[in-house]
């Protein structure tokens, strides 16, 4: 966090001392950009700035960073101080610092219950949403070419290999992907799409063994957004869904990039129990290497109690998709954040569909090919979902 805050805020806060001279206090008392009470204290020791960093790691909203420029104050050391609100003190205890960040993330997202008219009709007006892709697969083997055009890479800040998560893309602006994918991660700097095989510059097929045919370039894209769900807490598999806003649209349409349709409508929500998904993605294979090609898999739902009875430390719920494979080795690490769906049925056509996102169950990936995995569930996602499309 400090960071952070040293790196991409510090030269922001002249201006915000001129702006909002009532923050630049000598004394330990301050008032808060809305006129609250509060104490002059190092960034560090304000509850809502830790209560932040638990929930979003290294990858704070821009919105909320702008929120922390305006309480700039003026403290007593040359640390970064911030006008905490409330008695908010030294150290806040943890359930203050829980309540503190919650009420600030649900301002952004109100009602999570309830499905945002405005974000329903975005998503309703991607018209060529899940139009690609070949449904005749089977499991552990290399994809096409340009089969699964919505399926994204997440590039971070580290050393070594840099895509360590994966995504699906939803509309021309933004990526889903799991909260576990941002929380307590080195910082995403990137996301990649129209990509197949991460070893070559050129994406190339034959046909018929005799017709050389390339795919597009793929395309680079930074992140503007990020966008957790506020009941995600690091380390649980409950609500793990995140959005990640692009730094500019996507333009569509491309062979080699299109985004996936999410279930709106009542056809799309019509599930068979055991019904069959596809993942695709570029995790770690049964050789324990990650992949370099693009790979997809078949899988079956199964009951949630067959993920229960497996992963016996996770609450696996009625909110989650769980699903198996027989013989292969899927939801590696490096698929997570990767989208769950097959070709159903979606407005009176056949397209892709997008069922869940890859959450859990990677940690054993080339010990147990059979082990189940755990996947949020997008139609219990969906209004959260349609209230971040902004």
């Amino acid at each position: 966090m400090a960071s952070i805050i040293t790196n991409s805020l510090s030269l922001s806060f002249i201006w915000l001392i001129v702006v909002w001279p009532e923050l630049a206090l000598t004394q330990r008392s301050c008032l808060t950009p809305v006129g609250a009470s509060g104490l002059c204290v190092p960034s560090q020791e304000c509850g809502f700035v830790k209560q932040l960093q638990d929930i979003y790691g290294r990858n704070i909203p821009r919105r909320l960073q702008n929120q922390m420029r305006q309480m700039q104050c003026n403290g007593e050391t040359d640390e970064f101080h911030l006008c905490c609100p409330g008695d908010t003190g030294t150290r806040m205890e943890q359930n203050k610092q829980r309540s503190t960040a919650t009420k600030t993330a649900r301002a952004a997202t109100g009602d999570l219950n309830r499905i945002d008219p405005a974000g329903y009709r975005l998503l309703d007006s991607v018209t060529q949403c899940g139009n690609r892709g070949n449904p005749k697969v089977s499991g552990g083997r290399n994809s096409k070419p340009g089969e699964f055009p919505w399926v994204a890479l997440l590039k971070y800040e580290t050393s070594g290999r840099q895509f360590l998560c994966g995504g699906s893309l939803i509309s021309d602006r933004f990526i889903l992907t799991a909260a576990h994918c941002i929380v307590q991660q080195p910082t995403l700097i990137g996301v990649r799409l129209g990509e197949h095989d991460l070893a070559r510059e050129e994406d190339c097929t034959y046909l018929g063994g005799i017709h050389r045919v390339c795919q597009p370039p793929h395309e680079d894209f930074g992140v503007e957004d990020v966008r957790v769900h506020p009941s995600y807490s690091h380390g649980s598999i409950n609500n793990d869904i995140a959005l990640i806003k692009l730094d500019r649209s996507v333009v569509l349409p491309k062979s080699h990039i299109a985004p996936i349709c999410l279930p709106i409508d009542d056809e799309s929500k019509q599930l068979a129990h055991d019904q069959s998904f596809l993942i695709a993605g570029w995790g770690r294979t049964d050789k324990e290497d990650a992949a370099s090609i693009q790979q997809r898999a078949l899988i079956t739902r199964k009951d949630v109690s067959v993920c229960r009875s497996y992963y016996n430390n996770a609450p696996v719920n009625e909110n989650h998709i769980c699903a198996t494979g027989s013989g292969i080795a899927h939801t590696c690490r490096g698929d997570s954040g990767g989208p769950l769906f097959f070709k159903h049925r979606f407005k009176q056509h056949y397209r892709f569909v997008q069922y869940g996102v890859i959450s859990f169950g990677g940690q054993r990936c080339g010990t147990n090919r059979n082990q189940p995995g755990v996947f949020a569930n997008i139609i219990d996602m969906l209004p959260w979902i349609t209230q971040n499309l902004y």
